[in-house]
């Protein structure tokens, strides 16, 4: 493993500040669109989960004329706080997209800083430019992560998502290289998030990206203005490799294929609302259902087999505790015991009232997760499932890659299909003229002249959701 250099900040920002919208090809361009569409997607019925309507009307109580916008509502506020908010909506379900091989997310903190710099950048910003400054910020935050080889502690969807979203906000505004090396010094001054908070199913875990998203676009107006901050950001003596990562980081996937290879090509999308290291083992339930049949009542045990990371972490028994949505969103028991009992893990399995079914909270208490000495520690694409019924047979599936991922794609037509059936779930009283119009949009965004008209499309009940949760 070869020690970090500062060349590492160097190529980084010559790759920011160098590439533009003409160097991305088809495939990269079409990914950034259906993420942009996935992301958008979620952020309806994500308005409504709880801990978004305190962070609404905090923010909403400073409220700015010339601030940026509130998705669902239009309320306009100073624009990192619009950052925290929207991010926050996005992320409230744990629904948005993942980049598996480092277990984080990414759309939800780029997206947010890019629509609140766009709505106060002071000029309108094209399409294309927010594609490419989305492609480069998704690039950073993965990028950077991929460097990272110590265990999961820090959350980094906020870590790294900070630097990612302070390239948005950078790239948004035109600045050079200097400026930008300035904008990701000062969000590294801002970065933090912690696993503390998903461990006691807190509902703060929802909260991070939000906070990496709001600095990104502080860090991004300072550098702007001429403040200065640290240049070795990463690699420095106490730079965020050293500190943060206690120097067990190595630059060699930082810098493979720069400018090659854009790292938004390997996101999944996820086909359920709870943590990622929960889908193979969801997808691995959902196989065997087809042989076991609904009946639940004919399983005596299950046992799953995920990695020590995934097991430490979501593998626990289900213990529903004063945040019932992010305890189930977190545990692989409930999870397979919905897609067990009925065939599907959808929003409405994370609801109150589904929290309270005796009949599968009774078959999650017969799951048994263990940590596989065979996986590698940090894998959360491998899952093995094994069920013993009442009459003594024996079913077994293991799944290598969970649905969503690049090995397992979901097509254009699926995401449409989540967006449709996310925007249903949320009532909000989205008409279907407004659902197509919004998806046809996203799909021409490189035509789209402001990438405020997208903004206004997703105002669909304006300054009225404070009082409506």
């Amino acid at each position: 493993m070869t020690k970090p250099t500062l060349e590492m900040e160097a190529a980084l920002i010559a790759h920011v500040s160098q590439t533009h919208y003409t160097g991305l090809s088809e495939n990269t361009i079409a990914n950034c669109k259906l993420l942009m569409m996935d992301a958008l997607g979620v952020t309806f019925p994500g308005s409504l989960a709880p801990g978004c309507r305190e962070v609404i009307n905090t923010v909403g109580a400073w409220p700015c004329t010339e601030g940026a916008s509130l998705l669902i509502s239009g309320k306009k506020v100073a624009p990192p706080l619009a950052a925290l908010a929207n991010s926050t909506m996005m992320h409230a379900l744990d629904f948005d997209d993942t980049l598996d091989a480092s277990a984080l997310h990414t759309c939800v903190t780029v997206i947010p800083a890019a629509f609140a710099v766009a709505e106060s950048a002071g000029k309108p910003i094209h399409g294309r430019d927010l594609i490419a400054a989305l492609v480069l910020g998704v690039d950073i935050i993965c990028r950077i992560s991929l460097g990272i080889q110590r265990p999961l502690s820090w959350i980094r969807t906020a870590t790294c998502g900070s630097f990612g979203a302070a390239a948005v906000a950078g790239k948004l505004l035109g600045l050079d290289a200097k400026a930008l090396t300035n904008a990701l010094g000062a969000v590294y001054s801002q970065t933090s998030g912690n696993v503390q908070g998903l461990l006691e199913s807190r509902l703060i875990k929802r909260i991070q990206p939000g906070f990496a998203a709001a600095a990104g676009v502080t860090a991004g107006f300072l550098a702007q203005k001429g403040i200065t901050a640290s240049q070795r950001f990463l690699t420095g003596d106490y730079g965020f490799c050293n500190l943060y990562e206690q120097g067990e980081f190595d630059p060699g996937p930082v810098l493979a294929n720069l400018g090659r290879h854009f790292v938004i090509d390997d996101l999944s999308i996820k086909p359920y609302p709870s943590c990622r290291m929960t889908h193979s083992s969801i997808d691995a339930a959902l196989a065997l259902r087809d042989k076991l049949g609904a009946d639940v009542k004919k399983i005596d045990s299950i046992e799953v087999e995920v990695s020590s990371m995934v097991a430490e972490m979501v593998g626990k028994p289900l213990v529903i505790g004063p945040n019932p949505q992010v305890d189930a969103q977190f545990s692989i028991p409930y999870t397979v015991s919905c897609a067990l009992s009925k065939g599907d893990v959808f929003l409405a399995d994370f609801e109150p009232e589904a929290l309270n079914q005796k009949p599968v909270l009774a078959l999650a208490d017969r799951v048994v997760v263990k940590a596989s000495p065979a996986l590698p520690s940090k894998d959360l694409l491998s899952a093995s499932l094994s069920v013993k019924t009442c009459e003594g047979r024996v079913l077994k599936e293991s799944v290598s890659a969970p649905l969503g991922n690049p090995a397992r794609p979901v097509s254009p037509s699926q995401c449409r299909e989540k967006f449709t059936k996310c925007a249903a779930h949320s009532r909000l009283g989205i008409d279907a003229g407004r659902i197509e119009i919004l998806l046809s949009t996203i799909e021409k965004l490189e035509t789209l002249h402001d990438v405020s008209r997208l903004i206004e499309l997703m105002i669909v009940q304006p300054e009225s959701i404070e009082t409506d949760l």
